[in-house]
């Protein structure tokens, strides 16, 4: 997708595609390549200062390649963020061939991998970017909604297969979820104003202590 240089030209000429309609598995290809561009460009210059058409020049395509697949750099953002959090950690939890695993232990399991997923460098910079620039562009909300959205469904999958293990209803599931949602909002933003940008023992100590009191409450569920 990059600029490349023909070994006889000293300029750099954007790679030219194939003329015809691209197959279902060309069309893939180039819709993921056109997101990590934007991932790049969007780490490198913020929301604000990356343009669609800085995007169209990093990646080598036409204007009409990229607005065919994103009509705008909202629709690119909101693609590049489902890209980022593909992949269910809270399937992967569930599982587990532990019969007597506690629903704390796959609770805890949960909050750690997604807060060390989180400190990783590229997803680090998109969740300070939205932190960063949502007061100026609304659109941005959007996507920190959706990174929340992601974490409570997985936390609500997690209480589901709990309870059909267990054989037991929760009335109100999403109470907890919520709730232990908020909490890892909260070490993100903690991390982000934070020079101590790991998952220490401390922070695990509070995340712990934090599940103890929502399990603690699972009568009221």
């Amino acid at each position: 997708m990059h600029a490349r240089s023909s070994p006889d030209s000293s300029t750099n000429q954007p790679k030219r595609r194939s003329r015809g309609r691209p197959r279902l598995e060309q069309v893939a290809n180039i819709e993921n390549e056109l997101v990590e561009v934007a991932l790049s460009e969007f780490l490198k210059h913020g929301y604000g200062d990356t343009s669609m058409a800085n995007i169209v020049k990093a990646a080598g395509v036409s204007k009409t390649t990229l607005y065919s697949r994103f009509s705008s750099k909202e629709a690119l953002f909101i693609a590049m963020m489902r890209k980022m959090i593909e992949g269910d950690l809270s399937t992967q939890i569930r599982a587990d061939p532990s019969p007597s695993r506690s629903l704390a232990d796959m609770l805890r399991e949960f909050s750690y991998r997604s807060l060390q997923i989180s400190l990783d460098p590229v997803h680090y910079g998109v969740i300070r970017l939205i932190y960063g620039e949502s007061h100026r562009f609304p659109e941005l909300r959007k996507a920190g909604e959706q990174l929340a959205q992601t974490s409570v469904s997985g936390i609500l999958n997690i209480l589901a297969g709990y309870a059909e293990r267990e054989g037991l209803v929760f009335r109100n599931p999403e109470i907890p979820a919520r709730s232990l949602t908020l909490m890892l909002r909260g070490f993100h933003l903690d991390v982000l104003l934070s020079e101590n940008k790991v998952l220490n023992k401390a922070r695990r100590r509070e995340i712990d202590q934090f599940i103890a009191l929502i399990v603690g409450t699972m009568d009221d569920w």
